[in-house]
């Protein structure tokens, strides 16, 4: 099995576990919040799997599952998922689901954060 798809099968059955611990509990944002210290935790080569497994998810069908990702990919600035990104709007701009224009909104604002975090890099310390 190679490194990413272990990482994969570990995310996935993380956020499996968390999101329903948290549904559980009734505290909806446990679950993203323990997805961010997952993400904060791993070492740089880890990462750079988990943002390639974090641009699947952002094609997700499952609502959820695109919304932690999303919330990983703006909060980390994970510039390697503009093309998912910009796939999902492709996707959202044809949809009639209630929600996609909402969507829709998000994924736009995510990716004009993104080019400006590409085009503007915090300076060095």
């Amino acid at each position: 099995m190679t490194d990413l798809m272990a990482l994969r099968r570990k995310m996935e059955r993380y956020r499996h576990r968390v999101d329903r611990e948290a549904n559980a509990l009734k505290e909806s944002y446990l679950a993203l919040e323990r997805l961010h210290d997952f993400y904060g935790s791993l070492n740089s080569k880890d990462r750079l799997l988990a943002d390639q497994i974090l641009g699947e998810w952002v094609l997700s069908d499952d609502e959820n599952v695109r919304f932690d990702a999303m919330s990983l990919v703006d909060d980390f600035s994970i510039v390697t998922a503009l093309p998912a990104l910009k796939e999902l709007v492709h996707r959202l701009s044809a949809s009639v689901a209630p929600s996609a224009p909402y969507e829709l909104n998000k994924v736009s604002r995510v990716i004009g954060d993104l080019i400006a975090a590409r085009s503007h890099p915090p300076p060095e310390q």
